[in-house]
């Protein structure tokens, strides 16, 4: 049995007039899938609106239970609370009343490690990086290989990725 192959031909824009006509055949559901886009653009602002007031609603409800539940908790009889070093819990049939202790939140700044330093502490950790951005002023990419200049030497420890190339057409509605 004797396969015939047929050899089709990819088209192809060989001139201007080619290429308007591809654009101007692409515009009408560019513009379409615009529209379209803007509208739902359009519901998800107004979703989020009914969103955020829902939100503001569920905070006002929430602030005034725990502003009476905070009273009365205040006023339960401290046996009949059940207390850690974090919290204090007051069950009730619908649910627990719990009062969480206020904590420290640590800021650190630079006079931290300089305290550190000065008391010949061993709390120091010491994180090594490379200065890309002046070691690759001293390299040049020879294929998929990345060369140190100075001596020739391929450096290790770089993954090269290609991106691909694009090209594209901004109509002059959305320039």
């Amino acid at each position: 049995m004797e396969e015939y192959k047929v050899e089709t031909e990819e088209w192809k824009i060989t001139n201007d007039s080619e290429a308007e006509w591809l654009i101007d055949k692409n515009n009408e559901e560019l513009v379409e899938i615009r529209a379209f886009k803007q509208r739902l653009s359009d519901k998800i602002q107004q979703l989020q609106e009914m969103l955020d007031k829902e939100k503001e609603k569920e905070e006002r409800i929430l602030e005034t239970v725990n502003y009476y539940l905070r009273d009365y908790f205040s006023i339960v009889d401290d046996k009949l609370k059940k207390k850690t070093k974090t919290q204090e819990k007051y069950r009730l049939p619908s649910g627990d009343i719990i009062k969480k202790y206020s904590k420290p939140k640590y800021n650190r700044t630079e006079d931290l490690t300089k305290w550190v330093k000065d008391n010949k502490l061993n709390y120091l950790k010491i994180k090594e990086d490379v200065e890309w951005g002046e070691l690759k002023k001293e390299t040049e990419l020879v294929g998929d290989k990345l060369i140190y200049k100075p001596t020739g030497e391929i450096i290790k420890g770089i993954d090269i990725e290609w991106s691909n190339e694009t090209i594209e057409f901004k109509d002059k509605q959305n320039v």
